[in-house]
């Protein structure tokens, strides 16, 4: 009798080990089944992560043929935010033009609100240094670059807001970077830059305000309508630093003018016309 509930015993066993392999066999084939799935949700999403891609592509290029029949002015503001900035916005909103800033860093309540501002009243706005030294800038490419992502850093923990685009202090040719640095600096973190995806734009049309101190408002004016003229697209380099009265003075003129050459405005892009004055090395 012992016997037999030994063999039943083990038989019961037997029975059990049975059911858990046909357990593991069954989760093997979910997890087959799961694998494949996921697989194929995989090349889906590939599949439309590549479209998307084309279409950005496609993109790119329809708004670069529409320029060529379409005259654009890019109105670009270095230096801020200021006062200056606050009142520039107030034309630039009763005019119903979306302009370009180029800010540097600033973190008094004033500033952290106009920059919101810019944001918020569909502006670009990109990245000219947090501190605007050159000294500091041009040393080196690692000082610039830890200057730059000292300000993409403000922007972000106390805006939520990044930017790919950005202007070199003196632009992109400056001399600065040969006194403070070495030769041809520029170019070197033009390249480091755009392999993270950035984007600097010089620009095509100066406004002459930052030649001196105070530059007449009459003169900004035709410095910028004379620059401007023929031209089929146009990026404005202005200044809104605090003290530049003189250009916020112009600027309505500045709008009236480009308007009667039949320019509309917009702000800067990653499909926008783009002037850049150095090339990098990829």
């Amino acid at each position: 009798m012992s016997k037999l509930n030994e063999i039943g015993s083990k038989e019961e066993e037997i029975s059990k080990q049975l059911e858990e392999l046909q357990i593991h066999k069954d989760l093997e084939t979910k997890l087959e089944k799961q694998s494949k799935k996921s697989k194929e949700l995989e090349n889906k999403l590939k599949d439309q992560q590549d479209l998307i891609k084309q279409l950005e592509k496609e993109k790119s290029e329809l708004h670069k043929e529409l320029m060529k029949y379409k005259k654009v002015a890019y109105l670009t503001f270095d230096d801020g935010p200021s006062e200056n900035t606050i009142k520039i916005l107030d034309i630039l909103k009763e005019n119903n033009i979306k302009g370009t800033f180029f800010v540097n860093g600033r973190t008094d309540q004033i500033s952290l609100n106009t920059y919101k501002r810019i944001i918020d009243e569909g502006h670009t706005i990109g990245n000219h240094t947090y501190s605007h030294d050159y000294h500091t800038l041009y040393k080196s490419s690692e000082g610039f670059i830890n200057d730059f992502n000292h300000l993409n850093t403000l922007l972000k923990e106390k805006l939520n807001v990044s930017t790919k685009f950005y202007r070199f202090p003196g632009g992109s040719n400056n001399q600065l970077s040969n006194r403070y640095g070495k030769k041809h600096l520029t170019n070197e973190i033009a390249s480091k830059l755009k392999q993270q995806g950035y984007i600097f734009f010089d620009w095509n049309v100066d406004s002459m305000d930052s030649k001196a101190r105070v530059v007449q408002k009459d003169e900004i004016v035709r410095s910028v309508l004379n620059g401007s003229m023929n031209m089929q697209q146009a990026i404005v380099l202005m200044h809104d630093l605090q003290g530049k009265h003189t250009t916020v003075e112009a600027l309505p003129e500045i709008i009236d003018g480009l308007k009667k050459q039949g320019f509309a405005f917009e702000g800067l892009s990653e499909h926008s016309y783009n002037k850049q004055f150095i090339a990098t090395n990829n």
